[in-house]
This record gives C-alpha cells, structure tokens and sequence, in this order.
C-alpha cells in the first residue's frame, strides 16, 4: 500500500536569496520555527502540491535535476520526508481509512 504525505499549513517565501519555510499554528506564523531550503528542498516542498507519494515525488525530482536518476533520489527524498515528519510540516496517511504511518 502507497503512503500519501498531506502538507501542513506553510507559506514558502524567497527573502535575501533564502527560500524560507514558515509554519502556520492556528491563523499565526509560527516565527519561532523557520525553516531555511536548499533549491533541491524548495523544490520537493513545492513538488508535494502535485506530487503525494515516495515514488511520484523520487520521479519529479530526477526529471527537475539533470544528472539525477530515481534510484540516486530515493534515499534523498526520503530523508527530506522523514525530517518534515519529524518537525511536523507533513504527515503521511496509508489510505482515507487508515491510521497513519511511516514514511519509508
């Protein structure tokens, strides 16, 4: 079974040449936990508004970087998902009607 990542509410900005993460608590931005994002980052986090899967984003991040295939992506991809599991940015879900659980 395919796990689905659903991102948290965040606002993505550029600011200085940084690409900035905030998370939003109830109707505030949580400015106590911003989060700075390399290009491959900013990317997958926007990639998650097409993409909600291991497999689907592993692919659009190797069709975004030249001289990047799926199998190198993997293990990448899958890290940068588990650290926004961890700082509460996503969560993943196994199907409508199941718990959630892990992302690899």
């Amino acid at each position: 079974m395919s796990n689905r990542i659903e991102k948290q509410p965040c606002v993505l900005r550029c600011i200085a040449g940084e690409t900035l993460l905030i998370p939003l608590r109830g109707k505030a931005a949580d400015l106590d936990a911003i989060y700075v994002l390399n290009e491959t980052a900013a990317r997958l986090w926007e990639g998650l508004d097409r993409y909600s899967d291991l497999s689907s984003l592993t692919a659009y991040l190797a069709e975004t970087f030249d001289g990047v295939t799926a199998a190198a992506a993997v293990q990448d991809v899958a890290d940068f998902l588990d650290a926004l599991a961890e700082a509460g940015l996503i969560r993943a879900t196994c199907a409508a009607s199941q718990p959630v659980c892990q992302l690899t």
